[in-house]
């Protein structure tokens, strides 16, 4: 039983802080093993039973319990040494055995000792030289003491690895936004403490692509003396290329807001289905107020389906908990999830005593709640539908959760500039524009919120009022692609061709591995008949996204003014395989079709 609940742990090099491999080890601590085995609180495992069948399960019995106890009673006796079982084989070093690619901060960073906590994010370029599938990753933070998580995001903008430039020392600390970041589609990379690492089936691996650099976000604590910690990522390839994408859905609470002394704060959310899934994990997150946890389903007929329950919920033991058969959920099911909280002194984990005004944040000190969804559509072509449906939510979600914390903090700017880029992407430009302007009104250079008031005045018809902010932006982020491609294409409408052409070439300069800049360079270069120079853009467009049915339709014109007509019939095909509904490049197809039959 120790070998199989405990000694993976408790072994020379492993997070254990003593070992259990032998009958003296076990013997010496026999009582605490007694107490922590009959409080639950080791193995570290905190579903309950019945709520779920999941992969992986480290949870003593009733009946192992019995035994411990039975065997401190009679004096921890030893046994027959013949009895003894072989000590089990464990991998050393990286539990998923060697990894493929091993990313690694290139210098350690100094964590003060004390202070607050600190965010920072750290740039380092993945070096592979053509697409690869990633199975499976495994973090190793190298002094998880002060890890309170860590994230790993994916940017191929390289806006990350000049901010680690500017800054001095290892990483930076300024935030980065969703359109220089990202999660790879349909996956999450991160790391809690007792989050374990697994391989995925190789038909969901997901692409890396040349040119990535990995974002290591890490949340550190100080610990009252000075720490160096030098974290790294173990990526393992398939050459399996993906067939099945999954989906990431979210229920949970941006607007968490806990009195002083409140025992049972509780959050609540719900999703409605509107396509059949299989639900392949789940993951709970929460701070130190929380307490128990639950996630269910409801189907179309009524049956109440459990997906998790935590009676006592630990901070100190997270995991992501994998269904040993995934549960189908039919269109129409809702999936429902209800956390509570304790901010009273009766809470032993409460960081602060006397309590205090709790609200949500990414810090210790403040509360998140959070319960994730690895879902897989049961038909391919329902993803796009999933992800237009979860994203209005999402967007909902967050607009309130942005509110929220202004009402909290109303000097913050880049809070402002976030909502007003919710409400700009769900089309009310409207609500949007008076939160870029406040932002501008605390920090007038923000570059970012000058870009997207851009946006907004494009969409109101005001190109010179988009022109100035797109100018503006760039006077103090010159590298900021997007604001060089819309800055283009504002100009190429108004006539000023050269002009476009320059920023369009800075924007694939500022960010090589955008195939929306790559794209629009070609359609100026077609304008002016350098059609050669043309099809090298669309190519390359094509080579960083080959699904982009546009630039499939803009290299098939291309091609066809080359006189490639069965090239080109080949890239409208393409295109209208991806997108069927793409007007333009069905017409294009059948005037290429009727040019080719015309020839002699």
């Amino acid at each position: 039983m120790i070998y199989r609940n405990c000694a993976g742990c408790h072994r020379p090099g492993e997070s254990g802080p003593f070992p259990l491999l032998t009958y003296d080890d076990v013997r010496r601590r026999a009582e605490l093993v007694q107490t922590v085995t009959q409080s639950r609180y080791m193995p570290p495992w905190l579903p309950e039973p019945g709520y779920g069948d999941f992969e992986g399960v480290r949870r003593v019995s009733g009946e192992e319990i019995a035994m411990i106890e039975e065997w401190v009673a009679g004096g921890a006796p030893e046994g027959d040494p013949a009895d003894l079982p072989p000590l089990p084989e464990w991998t050393q070093g990286w539990q998923l055995g060697e990894p493929d690619l091993v990313i690694r901060m290139p210098e350690p960073f100094e964590l003060p000792s004390g202070g607050e906590d600190v965010f920072r994010n750290f740039a380092i370029p993945i070096p592979v030289s053509e697409p690869k599938y990633v199975q499976g990753f495994e973090f190793r933070p190298g002094n998880a003491k002060i890890v309170h998580h860590a994230r790993m995001l994916l940017d191929r903008s390289g806006r990350s690895r000049q901010r680690d430039a500017e800054e001095p020392g290892p990483g930076f600390a300024s935030s980065m936004f969703m359109d220089e970041i990202f999660d790879p589609s349909g996956h999450w990379i991160g790391w809690t403490p007792g989050k374990q690492p697994v391989l995925r089936p190789d038909d969901m691996a997901w692409e890396l692509s040349p040119g990535t650099d990995l974002v290591l976000e890490m949340h550190m604590l100080p610990t009252g003396k000075p720490e160096r910690i030098q974290s790294s990522l173990g990526l393992y390839f398939t050459a399996a290329k993906p067939s099945r994408t999954p989906f990431i859905l979210r229920l949970g609470s941006k607007t968490i807001d806990i009195a002083p002394g409140e025992e049972h704060y509780v959050i609540e959310d719900r999703y409605v289905l509107p396509v059949d899934v299989e639900v392949l994990n789940i993951y709970p997150h929460a701070h130190y107020l929380g307490q128990q946890m639950d996630g269910w389903a409801v189907l179309p007929d009524g049956t109440k389906h459990p997906l998790l329950r935590i009676e006592r919920w630990d901070f100190d033991w997270q995991d992501e908990y994998r269904y040993a058969k995934p549960p189908v959920l039919p269109r129409g099911t809702v999936i429902e999830m209800r956390f509570t909280y304790d901010n009273s002194t009766g809470n032993a984990e409460n960081p602060r005593n006397p309590p205090v005004r709790v609200t949500y944040g990414w810090k210790t000190a403040e509360e998140m709640g959070d319960l994730w969804f690895q879902v897989l559509p049961r038909d391919s072509n329902d993803w796009a539908l999933l992800s237009r449906d979860f994203g209005r939510k999402e967007r909902l979600a967050q607009i309130a959760g942005y509110e929220k914390q202004l009402e909290i903090h109303p000097e913050d700017y880049e809070k402002h500039n976030a909502l007003g880029n919710l409400y700009l992407e769900a089309n009310d430009t409207g609500k949007a524009v008076p939160f870029f302007r406040r932002a501008l009104a605390i920090k007038p250079n923000y570059p970012y919120a000058h870009y997207n008031l851009g946006v907004a005045s494009e969409s109101l018809g005001k190109a010179d009022e988009a022109i100035g902010h797109y100018r503006t932006a760039l006077r103090h982020l010159p590298d900021h692609a997007p604001s060089h491609n819309n800055l283009a294409i504002a100009l190429f409408a108004r006539g000023d061709v050269p002009a476009a052409m320059r920023h369009f070439k800075e924007a694939v300069a500022a960010d090589k591995n955008n195939p929306e800049a790559h794209n629009n360079l070609g359609i100026v270069l077609g304008s002016q008949g350098d059609l050669d120079a043309a099809a090298r853009e669309f190519r390359q467009a094509l080579r960083l996204a080959p699904e982009y049915a546009e630039a499939h339709n803009n290299l098939a014109n291309t091609l066809g003014a080359m006189g490639k007509l069965d090239e080109a019939i080949r890239h409208y095909k393409k295109a209208l395989e991806i997108s069927p509904d793409y007007a333009d490049a069905r017409r294009n197809l059948a005037l290429a079709e009727r040019a080719r039959q015309s020839e002699p």
